[in-house]
């Protein structure tokens, strides 16, 4: 048959074995084993017997050559003494030394007998602890040593090594001790051999079962708080399944199994225990019948103070509060090192989990309230994580405090060579920058902001994935068995997410203020108003893209203060050059280009070359600065300045001439004819100054009408212009009439509607 075990004596080597079936290989091997066993016993049994021979065959020899010296001595004292009473007192005298004799040797075989029992006994002990043995066996072994030890010690005279042996037994005894706490702490040590170990602690150190449950939860608790010290995942799930498993296991052992355990142990003497009898190493065959009777018929003690199960229900409650707070400790010293939001959130899906777990295990009505102190904590972290992921990065703003180069024009990007063999993406980066006026440092701010928006986008999906998970899937019960199931699930569910979004919108809202508080406390600074208003357009856009991506309602930006001030100051740095230039040019009091004047009378149809100087200087600055700044507001900001600067100008150069109403008559200067007698000539180079001085005071008025075209703004009515003060005063005193007046209007709107092309950027925000 194909399953027929061969014969292991057909088989030429051990590879021939492995050439049948596997299921014959291994009745084979039982079989071998068997066999072994078998021939282990009879050896064992052939060798003591044989020792046994031996011993008794040396023995005999010993005796017979005792037996013969007695004899030569007898019969030497016989020859001396021949004497009837001599030989009968001598035959008393040899049977008392005989008796004597028998008693000392007894006691002497029984000391060395015991002693190499000692000596085993420890040298077992020793090596089931080195190999991780039965603790119950070693247990035993200790006290049968303890027993030999006293009862060699009060032999007569005892051997020398006793005192190495009796420090050896207590090294052995601290060793048990240790390896029985370890045993205690391996959640995956099976409950038979568990209450083995515990009956092994109760023997080794006479305690009570109630001390020995004692041991055990402190033993257990130990163990989680050496745990707890590793802060880690998987420390911390450890201590969980620890947990678990203690709860578990106090109630399958104590008071039932346990009390089962310990009485077997009183039932038999320990000489006579099965563990005991089995090891040859003590060769109990053959040194058992010198062991004194007491130690022979000792039988273990132990103490049967009953333990009832409410007292096991209040030592666990107990303990188990304890190390509840151990794990929340533990739990909490873990996330709080853990700076990974996604790492937190799966390790807050694994502990509550687990500890869902716990529910049939505890047996408690706190058990929500525990799972919703480890929500809280991490939660609390969560929360931290989002303050810190919306927090903006140490210098997004301050960068610009370093000196910075102006960007380039749009048209430079022709001049420059692109590689675009990954796609146009650098090209269409490289437009936008210089569309949107990034020069190197606002970039580097841009790419920061890029980045702190870049850490919302991860966090807010993680909040999002913080609602989806689904937890009747993952736990091994049903949530709705638990009296609070529902309450639980509604608050990791939804109550959780909830409030990492409300933390999440609210740190965003604080960092917005905080960016717009940095512009607003720094418009008025040295630093350069067209980087901070190209800061504020960035900020402005997130705070945008926030409000549509996460929900977070900031209302209107508090910092349109802050942008008046920045209009302001830009609008002062673009034209303070172009108008002290111009207002140097109109202090030369340069004749006006009659030649060029058209109509009846004759009036200006162009401005000055320092006017036109003037708006070109002011767009080419503006320009320079970058396109990108020059919004409607920022426009209106710069001719607002513009029209009280030129207003200041035209007035300041005017101010040194003749007043007109006391040169002009009807609009004429008199005529020679119609001076009075005794007028000088330097009267009429003082007449002809006049004229000069009406020329070009009617030049300065086209020119100050031109530049209220140019400086228009929708934010001020053409009446509340300085300029329009100006014009006004000026046609009084040129007394113009409707018609001059309309012509000259008319002539300065033309001109403007001719060239505002020219001056694009001044041209926005006009009516």
């Amino acid at each position: 048959m194909a399953n027929q075990v061969p014969d292991p004596r057909t088989l030429s080597s051990w590879e021939d074995a492995f050439q049948y079936p596997l299921p014959v290989v291994r009745k084979l091997e039982q079989q071998l084993r068997k066999n072994i066993d078998d021939n282990r016993q009879k050896l064992r049994s052939l060798v003591g017997a044989s020792y046994r021979d031996l011993l008794g065959t040396a023995e005999k020899i010993i005796e017979m050559d005792e037996q013969m010296q007695a004899v030569e001595g007898h019969l030497g004292d016989i020859g001396r003494k021949c004497s009837a009473r001599a030989v009968e007192r001598a035959s008393e005298n040899h049977a008392r030394m005989r008796t004597t004799l028998s008693a000392t040797e007894s006691a002497k075989h029984g000391t060395m007998a015991q002693t190499k029992v000692l000596q085993s006994a420890l040298s077992v002990a020793a090596r089931t602890i080195k190999a991780g043995g039965d603790a119950l066996l070693v247990s035993k072994l200790l006290v049968l040593a303890r027993l030999l030890h006293k009862s060699v010690s009060e032999t007569p005279n005892p051997p020398p090594i006793l005192e190495d042996l009796r420090r050896k037994l207590a090294v052995l005894r601290r060793k048990l001790l240790t390896y029985i706490e370890r045993a205690l702490v391996k959640p995956t040590t099976e409950r038979s051999t568990l209450a083995h170990t515990l009956c092994a602690y109760s023997l080794v150190s006479s305690s009570t079962p109630k001390d020995v449950l004692r041991h055990f939860l402190q033993a257990r608790f130990e163990q989680l708080e050496a745990s707890s010290e590793i802060s880690s995942e998987t420390s911390v799930l450890a201590m969980l399944d620890l947990y678990k498993q203690t709860l578990s296991d106090a109630r399958a052992l104590f008071p039932r199994l346990f009390a089962e355990a310990l009485s077997q142990l009183s039932n038999v003497p320990l000489l006579q225990d099965k563990q005991i009898v089995s090891l040859y190493e003590l060769n109990l065959d053959m040194y058992g019948i010198w062991i004194s009777e007491d130690v022979r018929s000792f039988t273990p003690w132990v103490r049967h103070e009953q333990l009832v199960t409410s007292e096991v229900t209040s030592g666990l409650a107990s303990w188990a509060k304890q190390a509840q707070a151990t794990v929340l400790t533990a739990v909490k010293d873990c996330v709080s090192l853990n700076n990974d939001a996604r790492a937190v959130l799966d390790m807050r899906k694994k502990v509550i989990s687990q500890y869902l777990g716990l529910g049939s295990s505890l047996r408690d009505g706190n058990h929500a309230a525990r799972i919703g102190d480890l929500r809280n904590i991490f939660m609390e972290r969560m929360e931290q994580l989002a303050a810190d992921s919306a927090r903006p990065v140490h210098g997004v703003l301050n960068v610009v405090d370093k000196p910075s180069q102006q960007p380039s024009a749009m048209w430079d990007l022709a001049l420059n060579d692109i590689n675009i063999d990954g796609g146009a993406s650098q090209f269409r980066q490289d437009v936008v920058d210089r569309r949107h006026g990034r020069d190197a440092q606002v970039r580097q701010s841009v790419n920061k902001l890029d980045g702190w928006m870049s850490r919302l986008d991860s966090f807010w999906n993680l909040a999002q994935q913080l609602r989806l998970m689904k937890w009747d899937d993952e736990v091994g019960l049903d949530l709705d068995d638990l009296s609070d199931g529902a309450s639980v699930q509604d608050d990791l569910s939804k109550v959780d997410p909830q409030r990492v979004q409300d933390r999440f919108r609210e740190a965003i809202s604080q960092a917005l203020h905080e960016m717009y508080s940095w512009v607003t406390q720094n418009a008025a600074s040295e630093l350069r108003a067209a980087v901070l208003i190209r800061m504020l357009r960035e900020i402005d856009q997130r705070r945008l893209a926030v409000a549509d991506r996460f929900g977070v309602s900031m209302g209107e930006a508090s910092s349109s203060e802050a942008v008046s001030v920045l209009h302001r100051r830009l609008a002062e740095d673009i034209s303070d050059s172009a108008v002290k230039q111009y207002a140097d040019s109109v202090k030369k009091r340069l004749p006006p280009a009659l030649a060029l004047w058209d109509g009846s009378p004759p009036l200006p149809m162009q401005p000055s070359p320092a006017t036109f100087k003037l708006t070109a200087s002011l767009h080419r600055a503006m320009s320079r600065a970058g396109n990108d700044l020059w919004s409607p507001a920022a426009v209106n900001a710069l001719k607002s300045l513009l029209d009280e600067s030129i207003t200041n100008a035209l007035r300041s150069s005017l101010s040194t001439g003749v007043d007109m109403k006391t040169t002009l008559t009807n609009g004429h200067a008199a005529s020679e004819d119609d001076m009075p007698n005794g007028v000088s000539k330097s009267a009429t180079q003082e007449q002809t100054s006049d004229d000069s001085d009406r020329d070009l005071l009617l030049q300065s008025t086209f020119d100050a009408i031109y530049l209220q075209c140019v400086t228009l703004s929708s934010r001020v009515p053409v009446q509340q212009q300085s300029l329009q003060t100006f014009v006004s005063s000026a046609k009084a005193q040129l007394e113009l009439g409707d018609a001059s007046s309309r012509r000259l209007e008319k002539s300065a709107g033309e001109y403007w509607k001719r060239t505002y092309l020219l001056f694009g950027l001044l041209a926005t925000g006009s009516n």
